[in-house]
């Protein structure tokens, strides 16, 4: 039996919400990371995003934030660090999302759905819609498509 985990999967195997979990593995080794980049079951509970961190700091998080950047979809995205945790972990997610979160209202409520307002429902359709295309872009960017994913790495 073939565990289910993105380590043992090929790129035809993946749904479409750890496909970006597939394809950032193929830079590093993760420290840390959310598979998932939306809910499956509520594609409405949370914008798609991909959260992470590799094991080592280097420049790869500049080189993906480019790249990124020049991706052109359904909608504008972006990398950026969150403010909202402990760590120094990145954020891969639309400039949009992003822009909310840096709100007056986001810092009280953290309500996404209450900022985007109309826009809301719209716009995780379309980032769910971006996503094969989006990580199709990474792995020409970096040209990626014949790897695999590193393997986590346990910190000593």
């Amino acid at each position: 039996m073939v565990p289910n985990s993105i380590y043992f999967k090929k790129n035809g195997k993946l749904a479409d919400f750890e496909l970006m979990a597939y394809t950032i593995s193929k830079l590093g080794s993760f420290e840390w990371h959310r598979t998932s980049m939306y809910n499956p079951g509520n594609i409405y509970e949370r914008p798609a995003g991909f959260y992470f961190r590799f094991h080592n700091e280097n420049e790869m998080y500049s080189q993906l934030q480019k790249c990124i950047h020049m991706f052109k979809g359904n909608l504008k995205w972006g990398m950026n660090i969150s403010h909202h945790t402990r760590h120094r972990n990145y954020i891969i997610e639309p400039t949009q999302v992003h822009e909310a979160k840096l709100s007056d209202k986001y810092a009280v409520s953290y309500d996404l759905k209450e900022i985007l307002k109309d826009d809301y429902e719209s716009l995780c359709e379309k980032a769910i819609l971006d996503i094969p295309s989006l990580c199709s872009h990474i792995e020409v960017w970096f040209e990626l498509e014949k790897k695999r994913p590193f393997l986590p790495t346990i910190p000593e």
